[in-house]
């Protein structure tokens, strides 16, 4: 049996059921949580957690809860006047809920999802938990057991929210967990796109996230999903999301993932019926000593189902990734097709990557498949024309990687998104 973290984490999950007003399903739901995490070694280091150094992990000086504080100036700085609606994930609180009087007279619901557990439990009991389970592994039962605020998001029936809804997820305690979960329903028709943005602030320390999102998109809705993650380096983060795709639904998973000191993220479409399709377009940078596993994902399950698969990572340093994309298409899913490429490129003699593609195929009638991967240093003769051309050795990288890039953060749907994407690129390459 494995050892429980800290002395704190089994009162500070009675606490917590007693202080958000849980009953029923819900304290249900954690405390067996908490069962299950105290039942379950680390991940093994097979193919799903390989290159990452678990045993660093510091869950034996984990602070599960922080007291509330109010939304850091460096997060409200960065609301959009523009946006849908906004929700701070900070430490252990919900600090900020907002949406449009507009968007709530139609219906839509944005709030802290330990909110929408009380006041909408209906909304929320059928879809909690369902596409990331408490006994996937140790993190997955850590995150159930010390949830704590998170996000909740239900738009109804054929509404179109033109402008993006906002989510951040903050850290700056040491030695703190942020365990926030975002549920997202999307019903029939309707359209919208969110973007998520997790940062921390360290100075020197460390913390855990253990996060995760669902979205459930129902039959013709478009979800577009953009994250992008910039932990400090002593944050460890392990963050799943995970997407039901409903008949002739659309989810779109656009990420970046440069930061953190080992980060874990994972991106999955579950196709499940007639004419679903979703894509992934993903962007990662390690430098120093990071250690990233980055991890896309397409299970079809109904007919005529198509998926596709973009991503590209940068390597410095004695930084070390790991690219992993799985295109499954399940016996009785027929029509369907699916796409994956993935290039690596690698900077310095120390920085390794390692490139995972794969297809699963179980279906005889299938209308494509295909798979491409490459992981390589980056070109010394593109490198020393440059600088025949009056360019440094540092610029001349800046360009090779902004290059390289280009053609997939061209695919972002948010300047926004685009435009962080490229500062923090330039700040991993010294600029």
């Amino acid at each position: 049996m494995s050892q429980v973290i800290s002395s704190a984490i089994e009162p500070a999950v009675q606490d917590l059921a007693d202080r958000l007003n849980e009953t029923g399903w819900a304290k249900e739901l954690r405390l067996n949580a908490l069962e299950a995490y105290n039942e379950m070694d680390l991940p093994k280091q097979d193919e799903g957690w390989r290159n990452l150094r678990l045993r660093e992990v510091p869950l034996d000086s984990l602070v599960p809860v922080t007291e509330k504080q109010a939304t850091p100036e460096l997060i409200r700085s960065r609301f959009d006047n523009q946006s849908a609606g906004v929700v701070v994930h900070f430490n252990s609180d919900v600090t900020e809920a907002q949406l449009s009087p507009e968007l709530a007279a139609k219906g839509v619901i944005l709030t802290s999802l330990q909110d929408a557990i009380v006041n909408h439990p209906e909304k929320v009991e059928p879809y909690l938990g369902k596409l990331y389970g408490v006994r996937e592994s140790k993190f997955a039962a850590l995150h159930y057991a010390l949830r704590t605020g998170g996000a909740f998001l239900y738009v109804p029936k054929n509404v179109v929210i033109d402008s993006p809804i906002q989510l951040f997820v903050y850290g700056d305690a040491q030695n703190a967990g942020i365990f926030n979960h975002t549920l997202i329903v999307a019903e029939a028709f309707s359209q919208f796109t969110v973007f998520e943005y997790s940062a921390s602030e360290l100075q020197g320390g460390t913390n855990i996230h253990s996060g995760a999102v669902e979205i459930f998109a129902r039959d013709g809705a478009k979800v577009t999903y953009s994250a992008l993650q910039n932990f400090a380096a002593g944050t460890y983060s392990f963050n799943p999301r995970r997407a039901h795709v409903g008949r002739d639904a659309e989810v779109k998973w656009v990420a970046g993932e440069l930061g953190g000191k080992i980060a874990r993220s994972e991106n999955t479409s579950y196709l499940e019926e007639e004419g679903g399709s979703s894509e992934a377009v993903i962007v990662f940078f390690a430098s120093e000593e990071q250690s990233l596993d980055v991890s896309a994902g397409m299970i079809h399950r109904g007919r005529h189902t198509a998926s596709n698969i973009v991503a590209k990572g940068v390597m410095k340093d004695k930084a070390k990734t790991i690219w992993r994309g799985l295109g499954h298409i399940q016996q009785g899913s027929k029509g369907a097709s699916t796409y994956q490429k993935e290039n690596s490129l690698i900077l310095s003699e120390d920085a390794k990557g390692d490139a995972i593609p794969g297809l699963l195929i179980e279906e005889t009638d299938v209308v494509g498949a295909g798979h491409a991967a490459t992981v390589g240093r980056i070109d010394e003769a593109h490198l020393f024309y440059l600088q025949s051309r009056g360019i440094d050795l540092s610029q001349a990288q800046r360009m090779i990687v902004e290059g390289f890039f280009a053609t997939i953060t061209d695919l972002m749907p948010l300047e926004t998104v685009r435009k962080e994407v490229h500062t923090l690129v330039d700040r991993k390459l010294g600029w």
